[in-house]
């Protein structure tokens, strides 16, 4: 009787996670379609105008510090931390307002070439939808503790759409919250979440926002040094990366005073040095990803050309990405860090990889990339698990031990500072407030 009981309660579980996964799933994938094409045809329409892109940047800042901003103050910054607020104190409500204005400010910053990345504010704004989802479902039964998985699984499924990573987004979505530990409420409904998600884009033949074809061979074994040394580089690079963006936001102060002389500095900087310098560092730096893998040396050296090496030209735009991001999201615009972070990572491995004399778009080549990509992922936001996934699930099973490799080192070496830390803070002395112990 005990044990009919039981099993009776695990198909009631299994029913309602997989009810709160297609919902989340086909909603987190029409959100990231949606913000994606949006963000292209503007994106497409602004640089066909005569105008410096410095000045849509400009004017991007205007309208969302001007205009969206005003009147939804809590849409400012990178998305991530609302949902980590959400999730870990108000039982995953999230404020529809801050959802919906979070998606134009967002929308404007990165379509008038605002440095930053997609998956932070899509993530947050799918999170948001779920979050209001979930609420309109109680009549399925879905209880506080299901509102808060009903927002995971939104994270989990546009995480999962943007990058074409399933177990990644789903880990992603939990780990990020948690830091810790998994728990496996939220895990196996956010693994759903992004699988319903992924399936959906390939049923419509839509492909991931960031999409690597990496050739799935053996890498030669020897490489192992340099992808131990590289592990540890990325591990140093996400730190530097995280302690500058603390000292940017501190500057800036970016909530406080005039917030729209902050968003249109920080802007204005970041956009001109990019333009002036490659205009391929500005917005997403969608065309400085995919000349990596096109190893399409125009598309990457910018102002050099060919008078410096390529090598250290991408440990140059590597940088010079980290602290645009940071100057851009610093001063209080809407945008991430998780595409810039992977990015990063996948300019330290190539970069790497010229520097020690790897052949492009070799097995050799991907492995070093794959080991980036994951390090500064694991490193700038301790998510070791989900990087190390993520990077499998794109660059494909033969980099599991590059990938894990690196991810477990850069976790490591800067386990205690993360681009988020300032929202981990105002969790910890709340729930420290409430007597709660934050895993």
């Amino acid at each position: 009787m005990i044990a009919t009981r039981q099993a009776k309660a695990s198909y009631l579980f299994l029913l309602k996670w997989l009810t709160l996964a297609v919902v989340a799933g086909l909603a987190g994938s029409l959100t990231v379609r949606l913000f994606t094409s949006l963000l292209e045809g503007l994106s497409r329409l602004f640089l066909a105008a005569p105008l410096p892109l410095p000045l849509w940047s400009f004017g991007g800042a205007l309208l969302v510090g001007g205009l969206i901003y005003r009147r939804e103050p809590a849409a400012a910054g990178e998305g991530i931390p609302s949902y980590l607020r959400g999730v870990n104190l108000n039982k995953g409500y999230l404020s529809f307002s801050v959802t919906f204005h979070k998606f134009w400010a967002a929308l404007i910053t990165l379509a008038t070439f605002g440095n930053g990345g997609v998956v932070g504010p899509v993530g947050r704004i799918s999170a948001g939808i779920m979050s209001k989802v979930g609420r309109s479902l109680h009549f399925f039964g879905l209880d506080e503790e299901h509102h808060r998985m009903a927002a995971i699984c939104g994270m989990a499924a546009a995480v999962a759409a943007i990058f074409g990573t399933p177990l990644g987004g789903g880990i992603f979505a939990v780990e990020i919250t948690q830091r810790s530990r998994l728990g496996y409420k939220d895990f196996f409904p956010a693994v759903l979440a992004g699988i319903v998600a992924v399936l959906f884009n390939r049923f419509l033949g839509w492909s991931p926002y960031y999409l690597i074809q990496a050739s799935d061979n053996p890498w030669n074994l020897r490489l192992l040094v340099w992808i131990l040394l590289l592990s540890l580089l990325a591990g140093f690079v996400s730190m530097g990366y995280t302690r500058f963006y603390a000292l940017v936001a501190r500057a800036f102060r970016r909530n406080t005073g005039r917030v729209l002389l902050k968003v249109t500095s920080g802007t204005l900087v970041a956009a001109w040095a990019g333009w002036v310098i490659n205009p391929a560092l500005m917005g997403t730096s969608r065309d400085l990803f995919q000349a990596v893998f096109s190893s399409n040396p125009v598309g990457l050296a910018g102002i050099f050309g060919s008078a410096v090496p390529l090598g250290i030209v991408l440990i140059i735009m590597l940088v010079l990405k980290g602290v645009l991001n940071c100057l851009t999201v610093g001063s209080g615009m809407s945008a991430g860090f998780t595409g810039p972070a992977a990015l990063m990572g996948i300019l330290l491995g190539a970069g790497f990889a010229h520097l020690v004399g790897v052949p492009d778009l070799s097995t050799n080549y991907y492995a070093l990339i794959a080991a980036g990509f994951a390090g500064m992922l694991a490193g700038s936001m301790d998510v070791p698990l989900a990087a190390a996934v993520m990077s499998i699930e794109i660059f494909g099973l033969s980099y599991s031990i590059p990938a894990g490799l690196a991810a477990i080192i850069a976790f490591q070496i800067n386990r205690h500072q993360t681009v988020y830390d300032f929202a981990f803070e105002d969790i910890r002395r709340t729930r420290e407030a409430e007597g709660v112990e934050l895993s």
